[in-house]
């Protein structure tokens, strides 16, 4: 009788896989073995939903003693989606090994990269506030040192500059980030600890 119950278990990774991310982030193949095998006692089907990945950072939120940074639902599925890199509405070994790497060995620009590229599918308006919260909160989950007064100030100098800090209007989420992506001044800005928010207005208004 032909088997109607299709295995659960995981695939392993195949030489190819192992090859590739062995180059890609510097790591021997043993470690990415290492990996995978702590991967899989985890998530034993082979995959992280978007439910276990509520509960992972909450976990890890916990653990960095971040309970105070939480992230709204709608943002951790803006998070997920982005992350599911080959839309199947899960995160493969792949996906999720690249998010753990980023958190604990990224560069901070490529994580603001991530923050900037979390797609917003419905098209949301935040106010300056709200966008205060959501880089604070997301700075707090991916280890990116920043004051909370001193991000407020980067994101309002970024607005003035883009003429997007009208008080009685809500931002488009999408705008803003697409905004500074395209200036790297800006980038520069809400990473910035020490430098003087006056100075960069200057640059930043400034004709090439």
């Amino acid at each position: 009788m032909k088997n109607l119950f299709r295995s659960r278990l995981p695939l392993q990774l195949t030489l190819s896989q192992i090859t590739k991310l062995s180059n890609q982030f510097n790591l021997s193949s043993i470690e990415i073995e290492r990996w995978y095998e702590r991967f899989i006692l985890c998530y034993p089907y082979g995959y992280v939903s978007f439910q276990e990945f509520l509960i992972y950072l909450k976990q890890l939120n916990i653990y960095r003693e971040n309970q105070e940074y939480q992230l709204s639902k709608s943002l951790i599925k803006q998070l997920f989606y982005t992350l599911n890199v080959n839309n199947d509405k899960q995160l493969n070994f792949e996906e999720f090994f690249q998010f753990n790497l980023l958190i604990n060995q990224g560069t901070n620009e490529d994580k603001l990269k991530l923050i900037l590229n979390l797609h917003d599918r419905q098209q949301n308006y935040y106010t300056q506030k709200e966008i205060v919260n959501i880089f604070t909160n997301m700075f707090a989950l991916l280890n990116i040192s920043k004051l909370v007064n001193d991000l407020s100030q980067s994101i309002n100098t970024i607005l003035t500059n883009a003429e997007m800090n009208n008080k009685k209007s809500k931002i488009c989420w999408n705008t803003f980030c697409t905004y500074v992506l395209n200036h790297s001044l800006s980038l520069e800005l809400l990473l910035s600890n020490h430098l003087n928010n006056e100075s960069f207005e200057e640059k930043l208004i400034t004709p090439c």
